[in-house]
């Protein structure tokens, strides 16, 4: 179990459901952006839509170098920038919230620690340090 402190708080970023449908025990939320990375609905899953028989298309975040790799002539713009909400949990309901999204977002995303920017003043900051988002890998 992690322990969060108001050092290490237990952050989240959302970038697709999560932005309508956020995670309980909120305390803080913050727009901001990931880099590095690409939104694309790349993932087959049978849990969110479709079928076992199936499955749907759902979004997912992919590593840019991953997307490059899978996908040489990718339509969308060429951005390594996804947009979403930094959401802060109540410390005293981490273990809850990490269970809830464990599953529901269960079915192939792998958690990856990483960092939200924004802009402050006209400047690119670190708006979170170590929060957590869902990828999905090539595996």
């Amino acid at each position: 179990m992690t322990v969060t402190t108001s050092e290490n708080p237990y952050v989240v970023f959302g970038y697709g459901s999560l932005i309508f449908k956020p995670p309980p025990h909120v305390v803080d939320q913050a727009p901001g952006y990931l880099k590095g990375y690409v939104r694309r609905f790349a993932q087959k899953s049978h849990d969110h839509r479709g079928t076992p028989e199936n499955p749907g298309r759902v979004v997912t975040l992919v590593h840019k170098e991953d997307w490059d790799a899978f996908s040489g002539s990718d339509p969308f713009p060429d951005e390594d920038v996804v947009w979403g909400i930094a959401y802060t949990i109540d410390p005293l309901y981490e273990s809850e919230v990490r269970e809830y999204l464990d599953y529901r977002e269960k079915d192939g995303y792998t958690l990856e620690e990483i960092d939200i920017y924004g802009i402050e003043e006209g400047k690119e900051v670190v708006l979170r340090h170590k929060a957590y988002v869902g990828v999905h890998t090539p595996s």
